[in-house]
């Protein structure tokens, strides 16, 4: 885009630049820097402090941490153990009573003796007629079985001897009776050493020196500040010119992406980071800008 422009251009007054507007806007305007150089203090000036230190000198002094005393020192008595054994039965003769046993026999014991009796079925006999078998009846004799107990063995005493006794204790005997023994303790020194002041510590000091270094720096001689600046008007920039603009931008490293016409906040910050790095007025695409980037 080839443009000129004159004083005659007033605020938001619209000229014709070859089919594009140009209008007033109001740009800011970076401050103005001048290299200079600062001294810079690296370190400070501090005095430094030399200790001497304090002599000591040493002594020594026997000091008495325990006081002699006597004590006394129990020995218990010594026992030994003794077993032996101790009657606690004597031996002795019982007489025992074994009474008699019996056993026991059935016997059959005649009750009643053999009889002969006449039969009352027989007539008289007279004279001296025998009297004849019939006439006499014979009653058997009666038995009885008696059970009874017959002695096997008389009753009788036996001597028993009864065995003693015995126990066996365990007895402890005194081998050496209990006793005392007195010992004297001394008295327990310590010997300690005793520290004097020979020389007491003492500071001495000497100034310190102060280091710097020449610092390269940027002043500011002019302040940033608002003014008014001819810039393209934004709605008369077709997408072609546009992406001139953006190719212009992205040549140079400020646009990253494919150029694609539009006027977005992407371009806008190319565009400001450009004019910021060159010393242009930014917020608009002034006329300076355009003749930066050799578009006018």
């Amino acid at each position: 885009m080839a443009a000129t422009f004159s004083a005659a251009t007033a605020a938001h007054a619209d000229t014709n630049l070859q089919g594009k507007s140009v209008c007033q806007a109001q740009v800011l305007v970076p401050a103005q820097l001048q290299a200079s150089t600062e001294k810079l203090v690296t370190r400070e000036a501090s005095p430094d402090f030399t200790t001497t230190p304090v002599q000591m000198g040493y002594g020594e002094k026997k000091i008495k941490v325990a006081d002699a005393y006597v004590e006394y020192e129990v020995i218990p008595a010594t026992f030994k153990e003794v077993s032996e054994d101790v009657e606690v039965e004597r031996e002795r003769v019982e007489i025992e009573n074994l009474p008699a046993t019996y056993r026991t026999e059935t016997k059959h014991f005649k009750v009643k003796e053999a009889s002969m009796q006449w039969n009352p079925a027989c007539p008289p006999v007279t004279g001296g007629t025998d009297i004849p078998p019939n006439c006499l009846l014979e009653t058997p004799a009666e038995y009885q079985d008696i059970t009874r107990e017959v002695v096997e063995m008389p009753a009788r005493t036996v001597k028993k001897t009864i065995p003693g006794k015995t126990k066996t204790i365990t007895r402890k005997v005194l081998v050496e009776p209990a006793k005392v023994v007195r010992k004297e303790v001394p008295a327990v020194y310590e010997t300690i050493q005793l520290s004097r002041v020979d020389q007491p510590a003492k500071v001495s000091s000497t100034p310190g020196q102060e280091q710097s270094q020449e610092v390269a720096t940027q002043r500011k001689v002019q302040p940033e500040r608002f003014i008014s600046m001819p810039a393209v008007c934004e709605d008369s920039l077709d997408s072609a010119e546009i992406s001139r603009i953006q190719q212009l931008l992205q040549q140079q490293g400020y646009y990253a992406g494919t150029p694609d016409g539009r006027l977005d906040v992407k371009t806008r910050t190319a565009l400001t980071r450009f004019q910021q790095e060159h010393q242009l007025a930014s917020g608009a695409v002034t006329l300076e800008t355009l003749q930066k980037l050799k578009l006018q």
